[in-house]
């Protein structure tokens, strides 16, 4: 009789020594997020690493554009954006009027075709979707506002400074806006890129009035 308080101290004692001090101070326990994990092995690190090396991330949900500079460390460590709604000591830009709409699977062919023609690309600037933007565009000249709907052509147009299709619009918007020398400018400037028969009777028309 007097063994079975020793023993049921002892089988006590060995079960605590199974399950560390973790378990008991937060059950269940916490799940880390896979990022943080570390993996096995070396890293690969496929960059060059310098004190002025860094990588662009951008990230477009249609609503908001954000863009930011990480740099590469040689350390190898590991860092980690979080998208979230919440409000932040970071200090932002102040937004711009309009997001670039992000690409669809539709603008994979487009971008395709621009390219194959040879025509130039920005890629500092954000991507957008050239079927969106021409959508929103013809959306505002229909409700009268020519400003917004040359906004929406900038957009396309800082990404793909050569597209046709865009400048032919961009000239006509200008004319709208009684902008009628910049609208010469961008309609020669398109001309040289791919002439048009409506577009060199257009320019041909305005620039016979400014030699009365």
């Amino acid at each position: 009789m007097m063994f079975r308080p020793l023993a049921l101290i002892l089988l006590l004692s060995s079960g605590c020594a199974a399950r560390n001090y973790t378990h008991y101070l937060i059950e269940p326990a916490p799940a880390s997020n896979l990022a943080l994990e570390e993996d096995e092995g070396t890293q690969l690190r496929p960059f060059a690493f310098g004190s002025t090396t860094a990588m662009n991330v951008r990230w477009n949900d249609g609503n908001v554009i954000t863009e930011v500079q990480i740099p590469m460390l040689a350390s190898g460590q590991r860092i980690v954006i979080e998208h979230t709604a919440s409000v932040s000591d970071v200090e932002t830009l102040p937004a711009t009027r309009l997001v670039p709409p992000p690409p669809s699977l539709a603008d994979e062919t487009l971008d395709e075709a621009y390219r194959e023609r040879g025509l130039r690309v920005n890629p500092e600037a954000p991507e957008v979707s050239i079927a969106k933007a021409r959508s929103l565009m013809q959306e505002a000249l229909t409700g009268g506002n020519y400003q917004l709907a040359l906004e929406w052509c900038e957009l396309v147009l800082a990404r793909y400074p050569s597209h046709p299709e865009t400048l032919r619009a961009k000239g006509s918007i200008l004319l709208l806006l009684g902008e009628r020398e910049k609208a010469i400018e961008v309609y020669e400037e398109v001309e040289e890129i791919e002439s048009d028969p409506t577009v060199r009777k257009k320019l041909e028309e305005l620039q016979g009035r400014g030699n009365r």
